[in-house]
């Protein structure tokens, strides 16, 4: 027997896609305030001991990234796919993602990352992210930061 997705749950898929969207797109445009509001107040976040490491609270986030976005000239942040999983007012997504940096010196950097979130329904219509871990699975440049890779099993494993 199989089972058929809800209407209710398309919905839920489609609201936790546009807010993963909302993020990258707010981050490119460096608007910060619009970036924070993609967070819950308690947010708790962890790019990496070479972004800041784990950072809590919405204002906290906010100013991490703030700071750290101030030293690009452009980004590009494309989304890959997405696997999400709900259950109820929580979800847990895992989403692939290409990076493009520009600094301010015109150097340019790519990275090959996964966000690792889980979201919390904000009002019927719309989540937000409680929290978020990247793992990095490709880095061109970025020479000296440390990042959390993606493990991967050995073949034969």
């Amino acid at each position: 027997m199989t089972s058929m997705t809800s209407l209710d749950e398309l919905l839920d898929r489609q609201r936790i896609a546009d807010v993963l969207a909302r993020y990258c797109e707010a981050l490119d445009e460096y608007d910060i305030d619009a970036v924070a509001s993609t967070f819950t107040e308690d947010v708790v976040t962890d790019y990496g001991a070479g972004r800041g490491g784990p950072v809590v609270g919405r204002a906290a986030v906010r100013a991490r990234i703030a700071a750290g976005q101030a030293s690009f000239r452009r980004t590009a942040h494309q989304l890959g796919q997405t696997r999400v999983r709900i259950d109820g007012d929580r979800a847990d997504a895992t989403t692939y993602v290409t990076a493009w940096h520009e600094w301010q010196d015109g150097r340019q950097e790519a990275l090959r990352l996964r966000y690792v979130d889980v979201l919390r329904r904000a009002t019927p219509d719309s989540w937000l992210i409680a929290e978020r871990r990247v793992e990095a699975m490709g880095v061109e440049g970025f020479e000296g930061t440390e990042w959390r890779w993606v493990e991967r099993r050995a073949p034969g494993d």
